[in-house]
């Protein structure tokens, strides 16, 4: 059976029973396939069908545009950095002065506030992060959709993500890992240099969320299971055309 005639059965299938776990399982092994193709073999007709269903199983509607998301994001982080080097800066002075904390207690609120800012700072940061893997693989998104009550996603254009080299294609999700790492590790001495008492939250950061891709690498979801599987089939493709 061609992948062609697999996508038609698949389609076929959804009208008739829905979405359900099967048809999911399905249709990702047949992108899987699609994915170890060369971009010769990728038709039109494949791609339009793939997207088709895709979109069908991916529920989560656009509720900001590309431009209007990134630009929302930015002030977050803008914000966000401004309030982390204003705080190295006074914040202990401030509780020094007027509410005259203990040296320790001091040292925890000050690091308390510099870890929820360097959170706003990952979480405005984080899209960019994942518009700009899709820059280096040359893949397109359709706008920002909900993912969850507090947090908004890039919805990919598949189409885009489809006809795209399987070389590129892993950086759409290896980018983002290396891009918040790297605002972690620039974060590190520009507290050094602000105040070194701060030092403290950037560097559990970076060590937490080194854990945190793992348990959900494990989980098999997230950023750096999607990117490990783009390695391996990457790496499957050439071991079987040596």
């Amino acid at each position: 059976m061609t992948i062609e005639s697999e996508l038609r059965a698949i389609a076929q299938q959804l009208d008739k029973e829905g979405d359900t776990k099967e048809i999911r399982k399905t249709f990702w092994r047949i992108v899987g396939k699609i994915k170890r193709l060369d971009a010769i073999d990728v038709t039109d007709e494949i791609i339009e069908k793939t997207a088709h269903i895709r979109n069908r199983l991916f529920k989560h509607n656009v509720v900001l545009s590309v431009n209007k998301g990134l630009g929302l994001f930015f002030f977050v982080v803008l914000f966000a950095l401004i309030g982390f080097i204003w705080t190295l800066l006074f914040f202990e002075t401030i509780l020094v002065v007027f509410i005259t904390l203990p040296p320790f207690l001091t040292l925890i609120t000050l690091n308390g506030l510099v870890l929820v800012l360097i959170i706003f700072i990952a979480y405005g940061a984080y899209p960019w992060g994942r518009y700009l893997g899709g820059v280096i693989a040359r893949v397109n998104f359709d706008g920002f959709y909900r993912y969850s009550p507090g947090e908004l996603g890039l919805k990919i254009d598949y189409k885009s993500y489809l006809r795209t080299t399987r070389s590129r294609r892993k950086w759409v999700f290896g980018f983002p890992i290396i891009w918040i790492f790297g605002i972690f590790l620039i974060l590190l001495p520009i507290a050094w240099f602000l105040n070194p008492a701060g030092i403290w939250t950037p560097l559990l950061l970076v060590l937490l969320f080194g854990v945190f891709y793992m348990v959900i690498y494990y989980k098999r979801v997230g950023e750096l299971y999607r990117f490990v599987r783009e390695l391996r089939i990457e790496r499957e493709v050439n071991r079987s055309r040596e």
